[in-house]
């Protein structure tokens, strides 16, 4: 294969990318344009692999695609350029300083939940309340929150406004779904889920300020939180970028007081 036509194949890849992705955000070529500060023109000899972006082009229509770090790395190697973003291990010496602080907040956050998870759902860390969740599993890549609840009946039973919380919890994986582009875990943990939620209950709109979870303690005890989600701002790793810090707040007072003995 002589350069040029390696050139045009590599073009033709890089393209076909750009093209897919635009589509994927219901992005025209003009409104991207605008966005990389670019003519349409431009952005169409680009998808159809005329023109060959350069490095610094790339960065913005990722800016302008609002790409995760991953598939940034992607949009590079598919141009002939090295990744930007790195991906270090969670246990990795690089990340050792993150992970000692993310422990010491979530051990400030108690006597309230904490859990740190990855873009999986899959449970890095946690303080002493939040492992409540976790229905006496340890913490670590292989403890999934949403594979308990939807492989444990048990793990939903105390959950006692799960029709609220599953429509929610729904909503959630497919909008994170989409934002990655399509992920076929979380896909198929959406796929699951919704076959458990009533059809009735797939748009209620609980009569709350903010969404809770009920949680039942036995005996007629329950707790009722709610919760805020952490990221790590500007990450330049992508195993950063996919972190989310789950922080629970007791709703009432009767949650507070118990959390707090």
């Amino acid at each position: 294969m002589t350069q040029t036509s390696t050139a045009l194949a590599t073009n033709s890849t890089f393209g076909k990318l750009l093209k897919d992705w635009r589509q994927r955000r219901r992005m025209s070529q003009l409104s991207l344009a605008l966005e990389a500060e670019v003519s349409a023109r431009h952005i169409s000899f680009l998808e159809t692999g005329r023109s060959a972006p350069s490095r610094d082009m790339i960065h913005r229509l990722a800016e302008g695609l609002e790409l995760p770090l991953e598939i940034r790395n992607s949009f590079l190697g598919s141009a002939g350029f090295s990744p930007a973003f790195r991906a270090s291990g969670w246990e990795s010496a690089e990340l050792a300083p993150l992970r000692t602080s993310l422990t010491r907040l979530m051990d400030a956050h108690a006597p309230f939940p904490a859990l740190l998870l990855d873009k999986h759902f899959n449970v890095l860390d946690a303080n002493a309340t939040g492992a409540l969740f976790l229905q006496g599993r340890e913490p670590g890549a292989e403890t999934n929150l949403i594979d308990i609840m939807l492989s444990d009946p048990a793990a939903r039973a105390p959950i006692l406004n799960w029709d609220e919380m599953a429509p929610a919890m729904l909503t959630r994986l497919q909008a994170e779904s989409r934002h990655a582009g399509g992920d076929p875990v979380l896909d198929e943990f959406a796929e699951r889920l919704a076959a458990l939620i009533e059809p009735g209950a797939r748009h209620h709109v609980p009569n709350t300020p903010c969404l809770t979870v009920r949680y039942g303690l036995g005996e007629g005890v329950e707790l009722t939180l709610f919760s805020t989600v952490m990221e790590v701002s500007s990450a330049f790793d992508v195993t950063i970028s996919d972190l989310r810090l789950e922080l629970f707040f007791p709703a009432d007072d009767q949650s507070r007081a118990l959390l707090s003995q």
